[in-house]
């Protein structure tokens, strides 16, 4: 039985203006919660270990969420490999999200896309992928920092938010919340070098990646555990077709049919 994955997660922007204010203050903060960094458009979280989710913009105000969890993630510890991408919206960005796939392997266990509202791939009801936990933890978040409701650091950190979201954070908003959180001699520049990497000031625009125009005719899914790699050759025997490795892979990835997942849609 397949159910829809879970898509009680907060808004893009409202994930992107916590992490990115988060990671502007991480350079003056003792905070040992976990970093979150921002680069290259992607805002990504890291949890001291225990796993990590990122955030990623697409034209169109879409975006991507996608990460792991190393305690709570078992997609890829099923009987056949997963398809993370099966039932995608023809706007996902194919080639992008296969090199992501290729290149982080089983650390993507979670995929949900937005446009309005989130979608994922089907999963068996009994499959958790891990992305409710790890947004548990809150690592964009700065809870322990600021005070309650009206309170200066919660106003001026509003202030910031609103800013990250408009695209138009200026040095005065981030001298602001370094002062309610009475982080002395402190330098905006860090802050601010962070807000232009995120794209999120009047000079420096959001870094978006192209929206895709339709599955690819042709699309695979990378089948890089060990435990899959016989059960995936011996299907393709049995249907009498060959599965190619991906080049210069080692240990060697196949690249299979999405059919061959647990979760594909094929014929549904």
């Amino acid at each position: 039985m397949f159910d829809q994955v879970s898509t009680d997660v907060p808004p893009p922007d409202e994930l992107w203006a916590q992490g990115v204010v988060k990671a502007m203050m991480v350079p003056y903060l003792d905070d040992c919660s976990g970093q979150v960094l921002v680069d290259g458009g992607t805002l990504r979280t890291e949890d001291i270990g225990n796993g990590y989710w990122a955030l990623r913009w697409v034209e169109g105000g879409r975006a991507l969420l996608y990460g792991y969890d190393n305690d709570a993630s078992d997609t890829h510890i099923q009987d056949l490999p997963v398809d993370l991408l099966a039932g995608g919206p023809a706007w996902l960005p194919w080639a992008w999200l296969q090199d992501l796939l290729v290149n982080e392997d089983y650390s993507v266990a979670f995929l949900r896309w937005w446009d309005g509202s989130w979608g994922g791939p089907p999963l068996p009801d009994h499959v958790d992928d891990g992305l409710a936990i790890i947004l548990a933890d809150g690592a964009e978040r700065m809870d322990e920092f600021i005070d309650e409701d009206g309170s200066p650091s919660a106003l001026a950190y509003q202030d910031l938010m609103r800013a990250v979201t408009a695209g138009n954070v200026e040095r005065p908003v981030v001298e602001a919340l370094l002062a309610a959180l009475d982080v002395q001699d402190a330098d905006p520049r860090e802050a601010l070098d962070v807000a232009a990497r995120a794209g999120v000031t009047r000079e420096e625009g959001l870094v978006e990646l192209p929206a895709g125009d339709g599955e690819p005719s042709d699309r695979w899914v990378p089948v890089f555990f060990h435990d899959h790699l016989p059960t995936v050759t011996a299907m393709a025997e049995r249907e009498g077709i060959e599965i190619a490795e991906l080049p210069g892979s080692e240990p060697p990835t196949l690249k299979a049919p999405p059919r061959f997942c647990f979760n594909s849609t094929s014929g549904a």
